[in-house]
């Protein structure tokens, strides 16, 4: 995405409290955001990543160590599509090791205190965010159906000050809706909304629903396109489009998967690995089976030969779950989302990549999404080798970000308070 723009700032790494020691794995295996590579030690000093060495010779008794033998140590994962409630979502996303989410539309009076509290080390066991805030869309168009309240941009209305209103605020990134569905944006909107970002040196993403509106978004610009359509089979045009945009894509195919009416979420719900982090209010969302009303005018496998032939046409995929819409769930989603890509073609490693080293590199983060010297130690560790079995990334030894242990019985803890309170 950043090659279409002039990079004036990145994003900085957030404080949190310093390592009182170096923290050690030593005889792991290490996915590094590209490829697994066997039998390594990985050193963490003041919360970034010191050295990523060969196994040897053990480390010193003044570092807490971690054996990894038959383990895989893995950069923090990354949702590249969530809807942010409040913080306790964020700490049910890290307890399964995604430590940093892009939200594509939410409440900027929630979002971005919350996020200047990150900053400042506040709330430790929650995933790291960033966020469109509040997007474009026109008055009477999704999602203005939910009831809430938030500008929107007419047809007479200044696009430039309607962008630079949303920046203003705190938003790191525009999303567009553009589906037909409701009112939407007329294409001259579409194109003036991406200028107004790009010249403000912004990313720009936006929601499509149907194949022709991933073509209008794609022609007008956009580096990112949210979701992948279903209504048909993908054309010879919308690929060669893609290709030569070099637009991104984040199809979310856990929502398009439920929406086709062959839902996961019961199964995720029940795995003993993710029964005790999930909140009681989401435990709900992800076992609402959508009615056959939605599901009858979806077809899944019209998404999944659009994912496998933009990935055979070297479109880059990032991995998203549009949590927390029906039948998907913070962090535990995005485990399904990865076997979901495999299932489209692509390969273990490189769906790992998809929730790693590709969103952090096409968002701009180049503190993290690597384990190499010099990133954050945003980590995941986990028993087995995802390379040869995506699964694996759902035996979760320990999170940790910026080097700080991400506390799971704490975020447990909370999932069972959560669960009391919805049953009374």
């Amino acid at each position: 995405m950043w090659s279409r723009l002039v990079i004036l700032a990145l994003f900085n790494a957030l404080p949190v409290t310093a390592q009182t020691k170096p923290l050690v794995f030593y005889n792991v295996d290490v996915f590094d955001g590209y490829h697994i590579l066997r039998g390594r030690t990985v050193t963490v000093v003041d919360g970034m990543i010191r050295s990523v060495s060969a196994a040897g010779v053990r480390p010193s008794d003044s570092a807490v160590e971690i054996d990894g033998a038959g383990r895989t140590l893995l950069p923090g994962l990354i949702d590249a599509h969530v809807h942010i409630g409040h913080e306790e979502t964020l700490e049910q996303a890290a307890a399964f090791g995604v430590t940093t989410v892009f939200d594509t539309w939410g409440d900027p009076n929630t979002l971005f205190p919350l996020k200047k509290e990150i900053e400042q080390g506040e709330h430790p066991n929650a995933a790291d965010f960033r966020t469109a805030g509040t997007g474009a869309t026109v008055p009477g168009g999704h999602p203005t159906q939910t009831g809430a309240k938030f500008p929107t941009l007419g047809a007479r209305d200044d696009v430039q000050a309607f962008v630079d209103a949303r920046f203003a605020e705190d938003s790191d990134y525009l999303k567009i809706i553009y589906d037909h569905f409701l009112p939407t944006l007329s294409p001259e909107q579409l194109h003036a909304l991406v200028l107004a970002a790009h010249k403000r040196n912004r990313l720009v993403v936006a929601h499509e629903g149907t194949q022709s509106e991933g073509l209008d978004e794609m022609r007008a610009g956009v580096d990112g396109v949210e979701h992948i359509f279903d209504d048909t089979r993908i054309s010879r045009e919308f690929l060669d489009t893609a290709v030569v945009t070099h637009t991104v894509l984040t199809p979310t195919l856990s929502i398009i998967q439920a929406l086709s009416g062959k839902p996961t979420g019961s199964a995720l719900a029940t795995d003993p690995r993710f029964e005790p982090y999930i909140l009681g209010w989401a435990l709900q969302i992800l076992t609402t089976k959508l009615p056959e009303s939605v599901t009858k005018k979806h077809h899944y496998e019209n998404a999944q030969a659009a994912v496998r032939a933009l990935h055979d046409g070297g479109i880059t995929i990032l991995a998203g779950t549009d949590s927390p819409n029906p039948d998907t769930s913070y962090g535990v989603s995005l485990h399904q989302e990865l076997l979901l890509l495999t299932e489209c073609g692509l390969s273990n490693e490189e769906a790992l990549r998809a929730a790693t080293s590709s969103p952090a590199r096409e968002f701009g983060l180049v503190d993290r999404g690597r384990i190499e010297t010099g990133r954050r130690a945003d980590l995941l560790l986990v028993k087995g080798d995802p390379s040869k079995d995506i699964r694996a990334t759902r035996d979760i030894v320990g999170a940790w970000k910026m080097g700080i242990a991400i506390q799971r019985e704490e975020v447990a803890k909370h999932a069972i308070e959560s669960s009391k309170n919805r049953q009374n």
